[in-house]
């Protein structure tokens, strides 16, 4: 049996995870698609689509079109641009790379942390403008705080979320936890404290968001949130923008009810050249940097088309995120 497989946002030079596709009779074919029309185009006939779930529009009028898919494989973790209901509707299994880029994300949020505590970039800046030590500046970098002792909150306690915390733990930071979907007994067997959202916001001396893209997280960060936030906080966010309501974020930066942030992700990227945000010295941005590394970028090439394969053998690929679909898929394509 042959099959189609369509990357459709192929980056010329950039490994693709095709060698996996071998020991099939395979078509490939290879492009960067941004809309629907072009979508509909160039995949109404894939067996297999090898996507980015977070950015192309893969919505029901595209879904609808594909009558040979059976799987649309994501290349990140994030899936917010996908029809997950008219995907699972119509047979489609739908994939992610959930274990790729846990070290690159939950160390950018420790390194933000760090940056952030200690005013590298504020000390960096003045050290080049005016090639001054620390008792020429320190009316610009006091007070700093040593990190030790200090409480990190964590707002979604998942793979990235669990990483980061333990990275500071040996630190020697208390940790806690907000994540109505995992269950406290495992987090205190990791030696994070499980707590309420109000008391994360209230005790944490640094927050860091760990959480998908959902209408239950858009805006979860507002300025009612940023008001029980102590004035000496930090927050940060490797996440994704949509969850942090930036108005809000600027102005309680600007009005000084909380003491900074460190943000690889925006409302809008990369970020306006007009954004408030860039000129702030207690900002710190990363431009959604953060999952980068040279073994990450190999992972998102290589872990989508395992996912592919597994599908075109009639079997349902483990990293689903639409498991909802797996008994009606498998009586669709399943082996035989």
């Amino acid at each position: 049996m042959s099959f189609k497989v369509v990357y459709t946002a192929y980056m010329q030079g950039k490994k693709s995870g095709e060698e996996q596709l071998a020991p099939l009779d395979v078509e490939i074919v290879k492009g960067m698609w941004q809309t629907e029309d072009d979508l509909i185009a160039n995949c109404s006939d894939a067996d297999a689509i090898v996507g980015y779930l977070s950015r192309q529009p893969f919505t029901r009028k595209v879904i609808e079109k594909l009558s040979n898919c059976r799987i649309i494989a994501g290349s990140a973790i994030g899936f917010e641009t996908i029809d997950l209901e008219a995907a699972s509707e119509h047979g489609i299994a739908v994939t992610n790379v959930p274990d790729y880029c846990l070290d690159e994300v939950s160390g950018r949020a420790i390194a933000l942390m760090l940056a952030l505590s200690y005013k590298i970039t504020i000390i960096d800046r003045t050290v080049k403008e005016q090639q001054v030590g620390l008792f020429g500046m320190l009316d610009k970098v006091a007070p700093v705080f040593r990190t030790h002792g200090q409480t990190l909150g964590v707002i979604g306690c998942s793979k990235i979320g669990t990483a980061t915390a333990l990275k500071a733990k040996g630190l020697g930071m208390r940790i806690i936890a907000y994540d109505p979907y995992i269950f406290g007994g495992y987090l205190k067997t990791l030696g994070i404290e499980p707590v309420d959202l109000d008391t994360l916001l209230a005790e944490s001396d640094f927050i860091t968001l760990h959480v998908p893209s959902t209408p239950e997280t858009d805006n979860l960060m507002n300025s009612e949130q940023f008001k029980k936030m102590k004035r000496t906080a930090y927050l940060i966010n490797t996440s994704r923008g949509s969850v942090v309501n930036e108005p809000d974020l600027i102005k309680a930066l600007q009005d000084k009810v909380i003491a900074g942030a460190g943000l690889d992700v925006t409302a809008k990227e990369p970020v306006e050249k007009d954004n408030p945000l860039i000129t702030m010295p207690n900002v710190i941005l990363t431009g959604h940097s953060a999952w980068y590394s040279v073994e990450a970028q190999a992972e998102m090439a290589v872990k989508p088309v395992s996912q592919v394969v597994v599908a075109l053998n009639g079997q349902w690929p483990l990293f689903a995120v639409n498991p909802q679909a797996r008994r009606s898929w498998l009586e669709k394509w399943g082996k035989k």
